[in-house]
């Protein structure tokens, strides 16, 4: 943002303020300064009307012109000029010999034997821009003579200030002159907003339909009629120049110049252009298309958000105009649009086309719905005082939901405890106050209104910091911190997560850490903008990871792995993404137990360390479903539930997915969410030691292979006598009828308050038997 002092000071003083200090003080308060740039004086270069124009006697493209100047030999000097626009009438700039350029200085000369007393300028030759076609054109009704610099506001300092994307109201002059009136102590000076209006009223003219008022919260539309031909007057495409713009025509010249004042942009539609009185705010549809004002014809989508008249694409709204309603030398008649819009949806549909301007920078900021009528009313002001604009009366408003003002509490003495400065609640109130924040006492503190115009405003902590940076920060010495230190701790579910680990290194596994990204077809979370192919998601799962992991392993040559990683997964529940805590191992290749020589890990071995691990944790025996995950065996898998609902899953990893492996090793793992085992956690249950004898029995049976072992032994333990029932054998084969095992039981009874007899025994497993018959299970004979 590129500020003008003279400019400034049209809203505060800064008269006798030096450029060097009022960029420290600004740079203090978080408004960095980037550079302070001198505009120079022109000494010496007045305004000058051309007389006459002859043919150079010795040069075809030169000509010889007489320019009155207001100085100089007899009042109009001979000068030799080759600009193609030169022609008499003309009012441009004139050098004087002796004015210094920043080409150097103008010295009278001959040019092809021909004197010439001075220099008619360019916008280059004066360091205005780059390049120029031709002589500057001065508007008319400037005196022969006038100087220069009295007309283009020299010399001037520009600030080039740095603003953060939260300050949206410091990309308009105004917004920092507010700043610098607080800083200063100084007051604030409004712009003129006033207007003559006239019949008939701009409903007569048009009417508005915006089709998404999320996107669209306000549109205003006002129509100025009878604006005569021009330019802009100097001073102000001075400024325009200054702040990086440059001049184009009147209507073009003024809303540009409101936009840098006010910060907040404006378009101007040539009325008779428009293809109807209808203006809209929609969608675009895929496969529209609409000519920019850069030339440029583009093809539009759904995420690109149009102004329409009567349903046909005119503006990219909050980017740029189109140019089939562009304001032409002859346009007398122009709506005037102000709006708000979305910016998320501007910075989107700014990427979607390529193109970024002024207003899409401003609008990408966020502005507020109040700033559009301000910057509307400025703007009809200067069409009505420079182009002699008729003004309808009222206008076209669609703002259907007004925003509220923000209210924010300060408790009492709350800026001098966070700052570590004694502030008084004066100095408090002043600088709140200045910033244009309404305060109203309480018992404890203020109930403080934030304008519209500071929508960053959310928090107490956030006037605070608006008193502090005011205050200055250099101004607050070291204070010893008050707070006394707090010692930090882990909640219930990271000091379960943490036992975990530790069970599972004592289990004698290796932790892994594996990257939660994860190709797109392995998530169900994708990343908006991925950085990398094959990282288009997160995981849902941590077994492609630990799969890598052991295929590393396997390439280094190690005999085994045993592996475990306890790590977040992302999980899509419709609109919803879960975050979930997951404990995942996996198993592959040898041992590596002292006494197991070459033996390879089973999927038994797998559900030992299962069992282990949940007993090391406290957890109740979990339950087996049926599973499936195509990323395991068809045969070898199961889903592990707890009360009913699946936490995880155990089995042998699917062929195919071993196949990449060295050797074509079997791997076999389990994956379990560990919130739910937290939640099942047991207390310890402590009882005396038994002092009456156990009585073991035997008990070999027969079961369908469907139903389940774990059914068959919980069948078992709810005979109130037992005390442990192990599996020590399983057999399926020869001799066995079809489609059953037989599965043998070691049983422990035991009572705890007296010696159990042999009929007390027998018909404990009486009823043992009666329970198991339900699951189609008998006694083996």
């Amino acid at each position: 943002m590129r500020v003008s002092k003279r400019w400034l000071n049209e809203y505060v003083d800064t008269n006798d303020i030096g450029d060097v200090e009022l960029a420290e003080r600004l740079t203090l308060a978080g408004i960095e300064v980037e550079s302070v740039e001198a505009v120079q004086d022109y000494p010496g270069v007045v305004v000058g009307r051309v007389l006459s124009v002859e043919e150079h006697p010795n040069a075809d493209r030169l000509r010889v012109c007489q320019v009155q100047a207001g100085s100089g030999e007899g009042g109009s000097p001979q000068v030799v000029c080759g600009a193609p626009n030169v022609r008499p009438g003309l009012m441009a700039p004139f050098a004087l010999p002796g004015a210094q350029l920043p080409g150097g200085e103008v010295t009278r000369t001959k040019l092809r034997g021909v004197d010439s007393c001075g220099m008619l300028l360019s916008r280059a030759e004066l360091g205005l821009e780059a390049r120029s076609e031709g002589l500057w054109e001065l508007p008319e009704g400037l005196l022969p003579g006038q100087t220069l610099s009295e007309l283009l506001e020299a010399p001037d300092t520009v600030f080039d200030l740095k603003i953060t994307s939260n300050r949206p109201d410091l990309l308009g002059l105004h917004g920092v002159a507010r700043e610098v009136a607080v800083l200063l102590d100084r007051p604030l000076r409004e712009p003129l907003l006033d207007y003559p209006e006239s019949s008939p009223a701009a409903a007569e003219f048009l009417e508005l339909v915006v089709e998404v008022p999320e996107e669209c919260p306000r549109y205003i539309a006002r129509v100025i009629r009878g604006l005569s031909d021009g330019h802009a007057p100097l001073w102000m495409a001075a400024r325009l120049t200054k702040a990086g713009m440059r001049p184009v025509s009147l209507v073009v010249d003024i809303t540009n110049y409101t936009m840098l004042e006010l910060g907040h942009p404006l378009h101007a539609f040539d009325r008779e252009r428009l293809p109807g009185r209808r203006i809209g705010v929609r969608r675009a549809r895929q496969g529209e298309r609409l000519r920019t004002l850069d030339g440029v014809e583009r093809e539009l989508g759904p995420e690109v958000l149009l102004i329409t008249a009567d349903d046909a694409p005119i503006a990219l709204a909050g980017v740029m105009g189109g140019e089939a309603t562009e304001m032409g030398a002859q346009s007398s008649s122009l709506v005037l649009e102000a709006a708000c819009f979305d910016p998320i949806c501007v910075r989107r549909s700014a990427r979607a086309v390529g193109l970024r301007s002024e207003a899409s920078l401003r609008f990408e900021r966020g502005l507020s719905p109040e700033a559009a009528d301000r910057a509307s009313r400025r703007c009809c002001a200067l069409l009505a005082e420079l182009g002699g604009g008729v003004i309808a009366s009222g206008e076209e408003d669609a703002y259907p939901r007004p925003a509220d003002r923000r209210i924010v509490k300060l408790r009492r003495g709350r800026v001098s405890e966070v700052v570590g400065a004694e502030i008084s609640e004066e100095e408090n109130a002043r600088v709140l106050g200045a910033l244009g924040l309404k305060m109203r006492p309480g018992l404890d503190g203020w109930t403080v209104e934030v304008p519209w115009w500071r929508g960053d405003l959310e928090r107490e902590i956030d006037l605070v910091e608006e008193v502090a940076r005011v205050y200055g920060f250099h101004r607050i010495g070291p204070v010893p911190p008050r707070v006394p230190p707090a010692l930090g701790g882990k909640d219930d579910v990271e000091r379960y997560i943490d036992r975990a680990r530790s069970v599972c290194a004592s289990l004698g596994l290796d932790e892994a850490i594996t990257w939660p990204l994860a190709p797109e077809a392995e998530a169900e979370v994708l990343i908006r903008n991925p950085m990398a192919r094959g990282e288009e998601g997160l995981r849902a799962s941590l077994l492609p990871g630990l799969m890598k992991v052991v295929r590393t392993t396997f390439e280094a040559q190690a005999p085994g792995a045993a592996l475990f990683e306890v790590g977040r997964v992302f999980l899509s529940r419709g609109e919803e993404i879960v975050e979930r805590e997951r404990l995942g191992v996996v198993l592959a290749g040898r041992s590596g137990l002292p006494l197991a020589g070459k033996e390879i890990y089973k999927l038994e071995e797998a559900k030992g360390l299962l069992d282990a691990l949940l007993a090391a944790l406290r957890v109740p025996e979990l339950e087996v479903a049926p599973c499936a995950d195509v990323r395991l065996h068809p045969g070898r898998r199961a889903a592990l539930t707890l009360d009913g609902e699946s936490i995880g899953w155990i089995g042998e990893v699917a062929p195919e997915l071993c196949a990449e492996l060295p050797g074509r090793r079997r791997v076999f793992a389990f994956e379990l969410e560990l919130a739910p085992l937290l939640s099942a956690v047991q207390s310890v249950d402590v009882r005396p030691v038994p002092s009456f004898p156990v009585a073991k029995r035997d008990l070999s049976l027969v079961a369908p292979r469907q139903v389940a072992e774990a059914t068959v032994r919980a069948a078992v333990r709810s005979e109130p006598l037992v005390e442990q029932c192990v599996l020590y054998d399983l057999y399926e084969g020869e001799g066995m009828e079809p489609g059953v095992r037989s599965l043998t039981y070691e049983i422990t009874f035991r009572h705890p308050e007296r010696t159990l007899s042999s009929e007390e025994v027998e018909g404990a497993i009486g009823r043992i038997v009666e329970r198991l018959r339900q699951h189609d299970v008998r006694l083996r004979t």
